[in-house]
């Protein structure tokens, strides 16, 4: 995580907070998380409010409750058969310059 004006950065996930290491120019990291696919998790800066993570894939509750880690492998994917649509008639993109 990038947290340039943090000194501690912590993972509150599963009601236990755990430090992350800082590796430089306002970098942290943390190597074993130990996050599941499910699990709900916020970063903690300098003791602070628990904040969602900036670039996670899920808000379940929304963009200021915590995020949920996702396992994309685990996804089973139902849309084989799906072919598409044809692109006679669409229109991709119209940009009324006029407007602006």
């Amino acid at each position: 995580m990038w947290a340039p004006n943090a000194s501690r950065v912590e993972v509150d996930s599963r009601g236990a907070r755990r430090a992350m290491t800082a590796v430089g120019w306002g970098w942290f990291e943390l190597q074993d998380a130990a996050l599941e696919a499910g699990d709900d998790y916020s970063f903690v800066l300098d003791g602070g409010a628990a904040r969602p993570d900036p670039r996670s894939l899920w808000q379940p509750h929304g963009v200021h409750s915590p995020s949920r880690a996702v396992d994309h492998d685990a996804f089973l994917w139902t849309d084989q058969g799906w072919r598409g649509r044809s692109l006679r008639d669409c229109v991709v993109y119209e940009l009324h310059v006029g407007t602006f």
